[in-house]
This record gives C-alpha cells, structure tokens and sequence, in this order.
C-alpha cells in the first residue's frame, strides 16, 4: 500500500518515502515514527507510545524524541511552526493531520523488482548499515557462565546488568533492554542475524568463568553488519567477594568499550563522503578534528559542529562539544582571545545543558566552563553531578581533579584523575591527566613524583607543550639544573615564545596568587626568560 498527503508518498512495501519521483532519506527511526503516526492519523499518539513502539525498550531521552520529530517534519516539507502535517498536541502526543490518500499497490512487488530496467540510470544504493546515518545503537548479550557454581551465574547477571545501566549514561548512544537480548543468551546465533533482527551496529557479549579461587572475566565489542571483532578484553581477580567486585568490573568495561566505539563512529564519519553527512556524521567528524588539539583542528572541529546544528538545532552534544572547542581554544589560542572564547562556551554550554541535563558530557562542559571562570564552586557542582549521572565517564573525572586542585583540595583532584585514568587509559587527554596530576604533586610539594608523571606525560604523543613546563617548575624548585635546562630546551622547542609572562596568562584559571608564583619562580631557577626579547 501507498500513503500519499500533498507532494509526498509513503510506500510501505518498498518503506521508501517519496516526493514526485524522488526518495527522501530519511533515518530508520524516522521513517518508523512517520508510518506510526500515519497508521494512527485518527488519534492522538503519547510519547510513551512512540517510545514502546520505536525504541523497543531502549533507554533514550525526550531530547532524542524531540530530534527524531523534527527529523520526521523536515522529510515530510513540515516544520515546527506550521505543524501543517504532524502537530504537536500540547501534553498529550502527536497527531498526523494532513489529508491522505490510500493506493493499494497494482501488482506484487517482486514481479514489479522482476522487469528489465529502464533506459534512465540505476539510483545509488542506500547505505549499508556500517554507514547509516542514524547514531550508534548497541546491545549487551547476557555474558555466559562457563562455571558450574551458582553464585557465578548470579555475577553473569548483575554484571550484564550493570554494563547496560552504565552505557546507557552515555546519552549519545541507543542502548537496547536486557530484554532484548535475552533470546540470543545461548551464544549461537551469528551476530549479523542478531543485528538485522534488533537493528542495531553494535554487539557486546562475553563470559565469566571461575575455576578454583580465580575468576575470568571476557568482554568482546562485535560489528553486527560484518560479524568482525573490534575490540576484546579480560580481566582476571582473586575470588574473595564476588558480588562485591561487580560494579567496578561493570564499570571498567563500560569504560574502555565506550570510547572505543566513539573512536570506531569518528573513523566512519571521516571515511564517508561528505554528500552523506547527516548531524551525526558531522558531530562526529568534529570530533575527529578536536582530538588533535590544534589550533586548525578547533577551526575545523568548530564548523562541523555548526554545520550539525545548521541540521539539527535541538542537537544538545553538538552545543556541548561546541562549547568544548571554544574552552579548548581559549587554551591554545593569544590571551587577549580568552575572555570572548570563554563566554561563547559558557554560552553554549547552558544551552546544551537547557536541552538535555541528563546528559554528563554536557555538564563536564559547562563545569569546565565555570571552572575556567574561576567559579569553582558552581563547577565542582556540575561535575560531581556529571560523574553521579556517569560514573565511567572519565573526562569528568579529570575535569573534576582538575578544579580541585586550584580549590587546596589535592589529594582529592589525584584521586579523582586516578580513577579517569584508570578508566580511559588511553584516553585523547591521556597527556593531561599525566600533566595536570603531576601539577598536584607540585602544588603539595611532592616535587620528585611531579618530574615523574610529567615525564610519563611527554611519552603520549599528543603531548603539548604543558608537560615540560611543569617538569622545568619542579626541576628548577628541586636546583637539578642539568635536567631542568634539558626540559626548558624541548619546553621553547614546542612553545618557542614561552616565558614568564606567557606562563603567567596560562594560570587564567587559577586565583591563587602564591601557587601561581610558587610555579613561575621553579621556571626562573630553570632558565626560563621573563619576557620574550625583542626583535633586532
């Protein structure tokens, strides 16, 4: 059957949606919500409704639903004003109100795909699932028991559980019920069967097995479009009290899988041809630009978020990792930037957090903001709220260490940068979590492990200039002048206007004078200059 309303026609047999005789891509998810509405014209659908229908059990936020209901009036010539086609009906759903015409199909489908092609081109194929346009959907199959021991099966299911819950934190992905993948507990099905059936990219699946006082635990991260192994990891533990570890375990693997399947999202989006892109694509491919932590890369980074928000306004990450390049930005580009840099993140960043709070990579953003601004007590409200709402999420973690260290809180902020680099060890920020840790031993005049994680800072090879700069302050404090000469030579190899007054401005954050100064006098025993001199 065909459905047609003004210049559009929805063929359910071939799930194509059409203006004249061109097809109009549209998101699985899309699609789906536009045939739901058409098949309920005659009543309001709630959005609990859509949720069970279109998600199947997946954890999303009104946010998402929110995207996916303008995505559906752009396809459909519609939009939120006009509402001329689907209409928001305040507190209870969504209605579709245009006109619509019923066709029933003329002859089956395979005989009409039977006849011989026409004269006119071939249209190119849809994207293959590895290349869809809609973000990452995932699902977690019970991990096996390979014991015998009753208790052991108890931890498969709590730990399965409990990597779920935890990835689901992770706003930016569709993570599938439990329920879901509870049929597929038997391990033999193959996994692109299972992600044909459930619609998903991604598989997580692994096992627990116990023998004597040990127990193994295997985690793998498969594509469900070519059933490869992307990723694998085990982790082994004296057997003391089980349940007791569950958690930490649930968390670690949540913890590494997650940025493994951002880094697997930013190598496709910057294989695919720009034609293509979609908001996703272009979020995504402006991560890929961020993680260089270039001054051109911010430049790039910045346009693609905008260009998502050009398609998506209501996109709250792409706001967030908006906000997250002007910080970064602020960073790396002239002082005389910082102030208008800062506050253009602080902006977006409330906007983010305005379209979704559940979100903890928005609230990282905007606590890092604050932090920036030297309103430490705001920030570390947005990030402990952020590592509540996601205890796996390690840029929170560091960002949180990070403010307290300019709060007297040392001890705390190494803890806390401990924990994000055990979670993400190999993290985009490794470099900094080395570095800016080391700054706490600095700060508690622990000068010797300082050098130390400095030293294991500049080995990352995205390390910045920042590594060396708090190696030559401790080496100068610790008179080991040999050393501290080497590490101000490779400090201007990287940075080669770097002085005390440009050291000075890298402390914007910071409004404790006497740590500042205590800093910059371990440069000067270094060699480093106070200013730089002027040209001939």
């Amino acid at each position: 059957m065909r459905l047609c309303f003004g210049a559009y026609e929805l063929d359910l047999r071939r799930q194509e949606l059409r203006r004249g005789d061109d097809v109009v891509h549209v998101e699985p998810q899309v699609f789906d919500i536009i045939v739901h509405l058409l098949r309920n014209r005659d009543r309001v659908v709630g959005k609990d409704e859509l949720f069970d229908t279109i998600w199947q059990g997946r954890i999303v936020s009104e946010a998402a639903l929110s995207s996916r209901i303008n995505a559906a009036r752009k396809a459909v010539g519609d939009d939120g004003d006009r509402q001329d086609v689907i209409r928001t009906m305040h507190k209870r759903g969504f209605r579709f109100v245009a006109e619509v015409r019923e066709i029933e199909d003329a002859e089956p489908l395979a005989a009409a795909e039977e006849r011989p092609p026409e004269s006119a081109p071939a249209p190119p194929p849809p994207p293959s699932p590895a290349t869809s346009e809609s973000r990452p959907s995932i699902v977690v199959l019970p991990f096996a028991n390979l014991s015998t021991e009753p208790d052991t099966e108890y931890f498969a299911y709590g730990l399965t559980d409990d990597i779920i819950r935890l990835l689901a934190r992770h706003r930016w992905l569709d993570v599938l019920s439990r329920h879901s993948g509870a049929p597929y507990r038997d391990g033999q099905a193959d996994a692109r069967e299972i992600g044909a059936a459930l619609g998903v990219r991604y598989i997580v699946q692994g096992s627990v097995r116990r023998q004597g006082e040990r127990v193994r635990i295997t985690a793998d991260l498969i594509s469900a479009e070519t059933g490869r192994q992307l990723w694998s990891d085990a982790h082994e533990f004296t057997l003391e009290h089980l349940l007791d570890i569950q958690r930490s375990m649930a968390e670690q693997i949540a913890a590494t899988i997650e940025p493994e399947l951002a880094r697997l999202e930013r190598e496709a989006a910057v294989r695919r041809p720009p034609r293509h892109f979609d908001a996703w694509d272009c979020y995504q491919r402006g991560l890929w630009h961020l993680w260089g932590f270039t001054v051109p890369g911010m430049e790039e980074a910045e346009a693609m978020f905008r260009r998502a928000l050009e398609i998506d306004p209501g996109f709250a990450r792409a706001h967030g990792a908006l906000a997250y390049v002007y910080l970064q930005s602020a960073v790396l580009r002239p002082p005389s930037d910082r102030p208008a840099l800062i506050e253009r993140a602080m902006e977006e960043a409330r906007i983010a957090v305005a379209l979704d709070d559940q979100d903890s990579m928005n609230l990282c953003v905007l606590g890092r903001a604050h932090a920036f601004q030297q309103d430490y007590e705001e920030a570390i409200a947005r990030l402990e709220q952020a590592v509540d709402l996601n205890p796996s999420f390690a840029q929170a973690w560091y960002a949180l260490g990070f403010t307290l260290i300019f709060c007297g809180r040392e001890e705390e902020a190494i803890a806390c940068i401990e924990r994000a680099t055990d979670l993400s060890p190999r993290d985009p920020h490794l470099a900094s979590f080395h570095s800016t840790r080391a700054l706490a031993h600095f700060f508690l005049n622990d000068l010797d492990a300082a050098v130390a994680l400095t030293r294991q800072a500049a080995r990352v090879p995205n390390a910045k200039h920042w590594p060396f700069a708090v190696q030559a302050a401790a080496l100068g404090l610790l008179g080991r002048e040999a050393e501290a000469r080497r590490a101000v030579e490779e400090l201007r190899r990287r940075y080669p206007e770097y002085t005390i007054a440009a050291a000075r401005a890298d402390f914007f954050f910071c409004r404790d004078a006497a740590r500042i100064e205590r800093f910059l006098e371990g440069l000067r025993r270094a060699g480093v200059p106070e200013t730089t001199p002027a040209a001939a």
